[in-house]
């Protein structure tokens, strides 16, 4: 038996939260015998390119896999644009199977994990209410897969599988450098294994021999290959060898004229702001600052529109972006 794990964080690896689950998971799977490579999103920067589609060629890996992980954290309560742009290789991949006539991921299994930072509600009386994860985001990046039975993923577990780290507001969770002493984190990734390897045995595949699929890797491939000028999210940012002002407008504005999602042009933003500052581009990183704060002001319940007294607390509309919010500070190494 093989598996890929894919990690979908925006960070370098050295800083990536998501990156020590991947490599902790690639550990454990080890210790079973079971081969597991990760595919480091960052490491490509697909949607800041303008040559050829490297991560296309990383693709092989899942071909050769019978379970494959798509792990990755939430931005602005949403999967990372980098999860997001996977999902559409997936979609993409699927749709141009059932052109030729094949079931594309017939021998493989499929699982999500979504990284988050711990936090808390609280009652009135000020009593803190730990909050448990709710599975949103596992069905939003399960929403943008291809839909079962098109693929199947493993038993599903309860909450859906997930690590909730340390964050500025809540300390309780484990960071990325103690994670492999965490007995839950441990606990729920030796039992995602077990469930693969119970439901690859027991299951009653379709094909001869489940470890390999019936059609070449040529095909597979070809499924995966797009000629579209901004296929998979390329686009979304620019790399540090394009940061000018000149670049950068074009970019903001291409940005507004295709992402409708308020969310998503906010972890565009704060990616973009970033790169900017950590290659010592100022005036960009103040124009995607400007495009950042304007999100937040629209998002905003203004005085005029609040019940008299309430002027000073601060009200939010609906699926707005929230200015408040820890992923607007921390850092993202993008």
């Amino acid at each position: 038996m093989k598996a890929v794990i894919f990690s979908c964080s925006i960070k370098d690896k050295k800083n990536s939260e998501t990156q020590a689950w991947c490599e902790l998971v690639a550990k454990r799977m080890k210790m079973q015998s079971i081969e597991c490579p990760v595919v480091n999103l960052k490491d490509f920067d697909h949607e800041a390119s303008t040559g050829p589609d490297l991560l296309h060629e990383e693709m092989a890996k899942a071909y050769h896999a019978n379970f494959i992980i798509i792990a990755g954290p939430v931005n602005f309560n949403q999967p990372s644009f980098f999860l997001r742009n996977l999902a559409k290789r997936f979609v993409y991949a699927h749709q141009q199977a059932k052109i030729k006539d094949i079931d594309i991921f017939e021998n493989k299994l499929f699982e999500i994990c979504i990284m988050q930072g711990c936090f808390s509600k609280y009652l009135q009386d000020g009593t803190e209410i730990p909050d448990v994860y709710n599975g949103g985001p596992t069905r939003t990046m399960k929403a943008l897969m291809p839909h079962p039975p098109a693929l199947q993923y493993i038993q599903p577990t309860q909450p859906p599988l997930h690590v909730s780290f340390s964050g500025a507001t809540d300390r309780r969770g484990p960071t990325r450098k103690n994670l492999h002493t965490d007995t839950g984190t441990l606990k729920d990734i030796d039992l995602m294994i077990g469930r693969f390897k119970q439901t690859h045995s027991k299951k009653k595949w379709s094909i001869l021999n489940p470890e390999q699929p019936t059609f070449g890797l040529g095909t597979w491939m070809k499924c995966f290959k797009s000629t579209e000028a901004n296929a998979f999210g390329r686009g979304y940012t620019l790399s540090k060898d394009n940061l000018t002002e000149e670049n950068v407008s074009k970019h903001i504005k291409w940005i507004n004229d295709n992402i409708e999602n308020t969310l998503h042009r906010a972890q565009i933003w704060v990616a973009m702001k970033e790169r900017c500052v950590k290659n010592d581009f100022h005036d960009g990183a103040d124009m995607y600052f400007d495009e950042q704060f304007r999100l937040g002001q629209k998002g905003m319940v203004k005085t005029g529109e609040m019940i008299f007294g309430d002027e000073y607390i601060l009200r939010w509309k609906k699926g707005s972006f929230r200015i408040q919010r820890p992923g607007n500070y921390r850092p993202n190494n993008y």
